[in-house]
C-alpha cells in the first residue's frame, strides 16, 4: 500500500495519503476538507516519519551471545 503525496489545488496544502488499490475516493485535504488534491512526485524513501516503526538494537561485538555452532572457537 503506497503512500503518495498530494498538493491540495484549493489551498495549497501538502500532504500524504495513504491509497489503496482500486480507491475510486479522491483523497480529502487534511487543511479544508477539498477533494481537489494532485498527486505530486515524491522520492521513495523508508526513512520517512512514521513509514518505517523498525528500530534496529544494539549491535553486540563479535564472539559474545550464544553460539549455534555448539561450543565455542575456531579450530
Amino acid at each position: 500500500m503506497p503512500m503518495y503525496d498530494f498538493l491540495c489545488t484549493t489551498c495549497g496544502e501538502k500532504f500524504e495519503e495513504l491509497v489503496l488499490t482500486g480507491d475510486a475516493m479522491p483523497p480529502v485535504c487534511p487543511q479544508c476538507g477539498s477533494t481537489a488534491a494532485e498527486r505530486q512526485m515524491s522520492v521513495p524513501s523508508p526513512l520517512k516519519t512514521g513509514a518505517f516503526p523498525f528500530k534496529p538494537g544494539p549491535v553486540r561485538p563479535m564472539g559474545t551471545g550464544m553460539s549455534s555452532c555448539g561450543g565455542g572457537g575456531f579450530s
